[in-house]
């Protein structure tokens, strides 16, 4: 009975983290849409003050004694894993597609990697340089660089930016979350990152939110109640019985559910370029994993 309660949990684990994937897929498009009313620092701010609004009381329900360290450590990842990444994502995917912003900013693990290397935590391999390989070919296909412009060269920078944004971000959170409850962790930093990222969005930031109707209300609320609050607690609670080995594989549903919304809510149907481009992407970080995991 206690085997077919564990078989029981870990596929409810499972599911919690493809929904996960999904819902993050969906940001994405959801993002770009958004772009059509509100500037990238107003939607960054907006997404983490509605999530803070929710994570507080998370913050005085599962409270958690930090070191003056600890704290130094969580306002560095605020910085770079909300304020820096979601600003450099934004603004660069203001000017590109969403399925292809979506590909560019799943290179994240390669960065882990690589920061995780620098650090001496990991040791790098050949296979792992061959999916690097693979991946970089994969981006090439997917940007098609000799036709592109000079604004668009400035988005992939800017998305690659934030990409190396968040593997900063996971490499300094690995102890400290370890050592704390998660939900707590991730409460305090987008609290913080509010913060951060509110002198970038205007003095009157706080009034054009109250104002917000409709869809772009909706989108706002997707933002930070869906994708940010609702996101982490489920990736969180998935990770209690899945293996992260595993978990990680359902984070490369992310960027196809990115194409297959974006075609239908922004009629960006995707090219040849982004399906192929993505496939070889989606590869090479997976054989980049692999060999992590494995050697």
């Amino acid at each position: 009975m206690n085997e077919l309660k564990l078989i029981k949990r870990n596929t409810t684990g499972f599911m919690e983290l493809v929904l996960v994937s999904f819902i993050w897929g969906l940001t994405y498009t959801i993002l770009k849409y958004s772009l059509e009313t509100l500037a990238p620092a107003q939607i960054a701010f907006f997404r983490f003050f509605v999530s803070s609004l929710l994570f507080i009381p998370i913050l005085l329900i599962f409270r958690e004694k930090y070191s003056s360290a600890d704290i130094l450590r969580i306002i560095a990842l605020a910085l770079t894993g909300v304020m820096m990444y979601q600003l450099f994502f934004i603004y660069g995917e203001k000017g590109m597609s969403a399925g292809n912003a979506s590909f560019v900013v799943s290179m994240e693990p390669i960065f882990i990697v690589l920061f995780s290397v620098a650090l001496r935590e990991d040791r790098l391999h050949l296979r792992f340089l061959l999916g690097i390989a693979i991946a970089t070919v994969g981006l090439i296909v997917l940007l098609q660089p000799q036709s592109m412009k000079l604004n668009e060269y400035l988005s992939v920078l800017l998305i690659l930016i934030a990409a190396a944004s968040w593997g900063v971000y996971t490499v300094l959170g690995r102890k400290l979350l370890a050592a704390h409850n998660p939900v707590n962790v991730t409460a305090m930093v987008s609290v913080i990152g509010a913060v951060m990222l509110f002198p970038f969005s205007g003095t009157d930031s706080i009034s054009i939110l109250v104002s917000l109707r409709g869809n772009a209300l909706a989108a706002i609320l997707f933002l930070g109640i869906l994708a940010t609050f609702l996101g982490y607690i489920l990736w969180f609670d998935g990770l209690k019985y899945v293996k992260a080995s595993v978990a990680g594989t359902t984070l490369y549903l992310t960027p196809f559910v990115t194409v297959l919304t974006a075609d239908f809510m922004l009629s960006e149907a995707p090219s040849l370029a982004t399906v192929a481009g993505g496939l070889l992407i989606t590869m090479g970080i997976a054989i980049s994993n692999i060999t992590m995991k494995n050697e």
